[in-house]
């Protein structure tokens, strides 16, 4: 998934970090290393920052306002599709960047390989300024491995016309109400689809993490996992069952062609998902400007408020870097100076800086929503997001087998073959690990 994703999560307990990997006494090595490295070091700073995102804008802004700090910065994929691979293996081959960006999930993952560093003590005086869910998901305990870029609060974004054509007044608060309108749709047109089903496992994690349950847990020097959870299992029978009924089409996403020829033949009504998907139906559905509306994730239980995050990164020191503390600074710079938050919200990024998120781009009307203030909504589920999950160690092979499994057979099923596979790829790395 191209996307900075899974949101918004609270990750290890300090302890877990320690069980971790041998590696995080290797951290704390590199860090006293790089303290040496730094006080010794003479001349202008040059740096490299490896990611996918449109960040090449900010660092010509950093580069320009700061001629002894330099940062080259290279686009490689997405972390999912080969990026954490290929910063892995540079930092073994002591080829590696001094900054990369990690999505929230994926850094206990990099903290096994040991490839991320502690920046507590460069870092720790400004998180203040991001909001403490990220400031949560870019550390492990009372260590940070990262400085909070980005969230991605879950919303529902709806076509106005077509709930108007097909008598819907407002929209779904709530799933049964969700379902109810597409067996309404359904009723009237069997070819029109009321959205679209999960179909990676990075988007039943988000459904999941608004339930409250987590697929993890740690006792003492223990993992449990519980993939397979009546929350988890909840998510997986409600989509099924829309899809056995085709209420909802198979797959899709605003970034896909598949959705975006339905979409324009006027064929699907909603799709849930981040605050950055957005920037997929703008781009993608230009013609369709002004039809469609933003409304808050529907819930499980009416007038709970919970939401969910799907996406966001933090950008974290790489082990290595022989300059952490202007690392640090860039980090900083890029998540929230406010021309550099301005440059990433216009790239589609939805900021973890609490300043940023009062930018006027996101608190004015946005005319392809039709003058809505969709920023309003953004903020409001980025607020009611449950700090209920903990990330595991296995991240790429969790997405990778839940992608896979999902589209082969049924999502109940895919839960449970999930479920062991991990338990297994956990006991490869050494760790101690039962079933929830």
């Amino acid at each position: 998934m191209d996307s900075t994703t899974i949101r918004t999560r609270r990750l290890l307990t300090f302890a877990t970090a320690a069980l971790l990997v041998a590696g995080v006494s290797a951290c704390s090595g590199t860090g006293s290393t790089s303290d040496t490295a730094e006080k010794s070091k003479t001349g202008p700073v040059k740096m490299e920052f490896w990611g996918w995102a449109g960040y090449e804008k900010i660092v010509d802004q950093w580069n320009a306002s700061h001629p002894n700090a330099k940062v080259t910065f290279k686009k490689i994929p997405s972390g999912g599709t080969g990026g954490y691979t290929q910063i892995s293996n540079a930092i073994t081959a002591g080829e590696g960047p001094c900054l990369a960006q990690i999505e929230y999930q994926a850094i206990p993952s990099m903290l096994v390989k040991n490839t991320v560093m502690d920046i507590t003590k460069y870092a720790s005086a400004d998180m203040a300024k991001y909001a403490p869910s990220a400031v949560s998901a870019s550390s492990i305990g009372d260590k940070i491995y990262g400085v909070p870029v980005d969230v991605g609060p879950m919303v529902l974004f709806y076509r106005k016309d077509l709930f108007a054509k097909y008598g819907i007044t407002k929209p779904p608060a709530t799933w049964a109400e969700y379902k109810a309108d597409a067996k309404k749709v359904a009723a009237a047109d069997p070819s029109v689809k009321f959205g679209n089903a999960p179909s990676e496992g990075n988007d039943l994690a988000a459904y999941t993490l608004q339930t409250g349950q987590s697929w993890y847990s740690v006792q003492g020097d223990s993992w449990t996992v519980s993939i397979d959870n009546p929350g988890t299992r909840k998510v997986a029978e409600f989509w099924q069952d829309l899809k056995d009924k085709g209420l909802v089409s198979k797959s899709g996403n605003a970034w896909d062609p598949k959705f975006n020829k339905a979409a324009t033949a006027g064929k699907v009504l909603t799709f849930v998902n981040a605050s950055w998907a957005a920037g997929g139906i703008k781009s993608d559905l230009k013609d369709l400007s002004g039809k469609w509306r933003v409304a808050p994730m529907p819930t499980w239980k009416a007038g709970d408020g919970k939401s969910s995050s799907n996406g966001g990164s933090a950008t974290s020191v790489m082990t290595g870097c022989k300059t952490p503390r202007e690392a640090v600074q860039f980090a900083d710079f890029l998540s929230s100076d406010p021309q550099a938050v301005k440059t990433g919200i216009e790239s589609g990024l939805y900021p973890a800086s609490k300043a940023g998120q009062e930018d006027p781009s996101l608190t004015g009307g946005d005319p392809y929503f039709g003058g809505q203030k969709v920023g309003d909504v953004y903020k409001a589920s980025a607020a009611q997001v449950p700090s209920t999950w903990t990330n595991g160690p296995t991240y790429q092979q969790v997405q990778t087998d839940l992608t896979g499994a999902m589209g082969k057979g049924s999502l109940p099923d895919a839960v449970t073959k999930v479920q062991a596979s991990t338990v297994a790829a956990i006991k490869k790395l050494g760790l101690s690990v039962t079933n929830g």
